[in-house]
């Protein structure tokens, strides 16, 4: 079952770092909302998804530095 995550992520800095994220993701993890002031990416994923999201991201070369409550 899908939960509404966010995740602050390290080396976002402009709108393009935001799309690259939500065009290589979305077919893996559907909608993602990425906020650049912060580095905060949103989303709906499934618990069991999150090494795999977490394991893209570094490969995107944007670390996941914590999940947020």
């Amino acid at each position: 079952m899908k939960q509404s995550v966010k995740f602050k992520a390290q080396n976002i800095h402009c709108e393009n770092c935001a799309r690259t994220i939500k065009n290589a993701l979305k077919d893996d993890f559907g909608e993602i909302e990425v906020d650049v002031a912060s580095g905060v990416v949103s989303l709906s994923l499934d618990p069991r998804d999150e090494a795999k999201f977490k394991e893209e991201m570094d490969d995107l070369g944007f670390s996941v530095a914590e999940k947020l409550a």
